[in-house]
């Protein structure tokens, strides 16, 4: 039987850390990535010790992952726990030897904001690209096709980094910030209108997935945040090619 683990990211301002902890003890290792200090206090999940390792940013964290040694890896963000139904599922794949020919998998994600959940989360719409063997599994520069990748159809990763909307703004920034960085390794920035394009594209997504405005303002309010996430960064990236240069340049006389 294929051996799972699980890769979680994690700064200090993440909440939710326990309860994502405790929904995949049923995994055959864990690996925390910590950024930011101090390292938090981790506890021993089903008898067992969970690996940590600090590192400097998020980026780092998003490079393929040596120190942990199951054949597939599930990744997830500190404020994000695996639901009942979709750990059954993993297990059941898990158990039939994940020998269906797919060397990765689209999760479902839902985000629990406004006292309901929205299809999709602030990193994204749903399914998302979380589980694969880690043979092929994604890192900076990572060429694996998100839409090749096949679709797990029951369960959901649970996101809880919108249950308080102060704090969902921060996360924004945190995306947007870990974003802006990887894509600066492997891209040059955007222009204003790849941008615009790639926020909407993410915004009308999710909005779709949510019925428009079938499940309310959770859904909306999610959609902009997403959408607001991608556009920030890609602004992010802009300023870090050009800004510099252009307050360094002699300004003409008018």
């Amino acid at each position: 039987m294929p051996t799972v683990g699980v890769v979680i990211f994690s700064t200090e301002s993440m909440k939710h850390l326990a309860e994502c902890l405790n929904s995949v003890a049923w995994a055959d290792e864990i690996l925390m990535l910590h950024a930011g200090a101090p390292p938090p206090e981790l506890p021993t999940i089903a008898g067992r010790p969970i690996k940590l390792k600090t590192v400097d940013s998020l980026v780092e964290a998003a490079a393929p992952c040596e120190e942990i040694d199951s054949e597939w890896v599930l990744r997830l963000w500190g404020e994000e726990r695996v639901e009942p139904e979709l750990k059954e599922e993993l297990q059941a794949l898990r158990q039939g030897g994940l020998k269906d020919g797919g060397s990765t998998y689209r999760v479902p994600i839902r985000s629990y904001l406004l006292g309901g959940w929205a299809i999709g989360s602030v990193s994204g719409a749903s399914p998302a690209l979380r589980l694969y063997q880690k043979s092929v599994g994604p890192g900076v520069g990572s060429r694996i096709k998100t839409e090749e990748a096949r679709v797990l159809r029951r369960g959901w990763i649970e996101d809880y980094s919108c249950s308080e909307l102060s704090r969902a703004v921060d996360y924004v920034q945190l995306l947007s910030d870990f974003w802006a960085r990887r894509s600066g390794l492997r891209k040059a920035p955007p222009g204003a209108m790849r941008a615009a394009l790639g926020s909407l594209r993410v915004f009308f997504r999710i909005l779709v997935a949510n019925g428009i405005f079938f499940r309310g303002l959770a859904g909306v309010a999610l959609a902009a945040l997403a959408g607001y996430a991608v556009l920030l960064s890609e602004a992010k990236l802009w300023e870090a090619k050009y800004a510099g240069a252009r307050e360094s340049a002699p300004k003409q006389a008018p």
